[in-house]
C-alpha cells in the first residue's frame, strides 16, 4: 500500500526554530502544505519566504483562541488537516526545591496543555481524513533524572495523553505516535555533545512515521545518538 502525502496538510507547532523548523521543512519538501505555528512572526515569515507551501501563523500554543485560529488557518487554505505535530516545548532544570512556580507552570502550559489544546481542536478534522498525530516527547518522558522534575513530569504526562488518544481515536483510524529523542543539537540543548542528534535526523524520523504504510503504526520511538566507543562509559 502507498501513502502519498503530496496533497495533505500538516500543522507543526514550535516551528520557528530548531527541531520544529526542521520538521516543517522536511514535510514541506514532500509536497505537503505545512501550517507553521510559533510565537516569532519574523522567524516564521523568513522560513515561509524560502519555502513555498509553508504557511506561517503566529500562535501562542497555551491560548485556546490562538490554537483555534491556527486550525482555522489550515482549513481556510486547504480545507483539511491530515497531520498534527505537537513539537512546541521548553525546559527549566533544577531540583524541585529550587524550581520556581512560574517555571513549573510554563512547562506544564507549553509541553502539555499546548498539546492538549492542539489535539482538542484538530481532532474533529483529523477524524475526517483518518489523520495522524505525532507528539514530540523526549527520553525524559521515559526515564527521570535529578533536576528534571518539572520537565520529566510534563513529558511523562504527554506520553499518558498519547496513550489515551490512541485508545480514543483507534475506531476513527487516527494514528497517534510519540517520538522520544535524546539530546539534539538545537537552541534547546545547552552545550550539547558533538555526537548529539541533529534536528534533521529527528525530522526524518517524523517523516518516517507519517509516511509509513497505512497498515503500520509506530506507537512510540525512542531515539538516541550513537556514542563514539572512546566516549562510552
Amino acid at each position: 500500500m502507498s501513502n502519498n502525502l503530496t496533497e495533505k496538510t500538516a500543522i507543526v507547532t514550535g516551528a520557528s526554530k530548531g527541531l520544529g523548523r526542521a520538521i516543517a521543512r522536511r514535510l514541506n519538501r514532500s509536497g505537503m502544505t505545512v501550517v507553521a505555528a510559533a510565537r516569532s512572526e519574523a522567524a516564521l515569515q523568513e522560513m515561509a519566504a524560502d519555502h513555498p507551501g509553508i504557511i506561517p501563523v503566529v500562535t501562542d500554543i497555551t491560548h485556546s483562541d490562538d490554537v483555534k485560529q491556527m486550525v482555522e488557518t489550515a482549513l481556510s487554505h486547504t480545507g483539511r488537516i491530515d497531520i498534527l505535530v505537537n513539537n512546541a516545548g521548553l525546559g527549566h532544570f533544577g531540583s524541585v526545591e529550587e524550581l520556581s512556580e512560574e517555571e513549573w507552570d510554563q512547562m506544564m502550559d507549553v509541553n502539555l496543555k499546548g498539546a492538549f489544546l492542539a489535539c482538542k481542536f484538530a481532532i474533529p478534522h483529523l477524524k475526517k481524513q483518518k489523520g495522524h498525530i505525532v507528539n514530540i516527547s523526549s527520553v525524559a518522558g521515559t526515564v527521570t533524572f535529578p533536576g528534571g522534575g518539572g520537565y520529566c513530569a510534563s513529558k511523562f504526562g504527554l506520553q499518558a495523553l498519547s496513550d489515551v488518544l490512541t485508545q480514543e481515536l483507534k475506531q476513527d483510524e487516527v494514528k497517534v505516535n510519540t517520538l522520544c529523542p535524546g539530546s539534539i543539537q538545537t537552541e534547546f540543548s545547552h552545550n550539547p555533545k558533538s555526537y548529539a542528534l541533529t534536528a534533521e535526523q529527528v525530522a526524518e524520523t517524523v517523516w518516517m512515521m507519517v509516511s509509513a504504510d497505512p497498515a503500520v503504526i509506530f506507537n512510540q520511538i525512542i531515539m538516541r545518538p550513537q556514542v563514539p566507543p572512546e566516549l562510552q562509559k
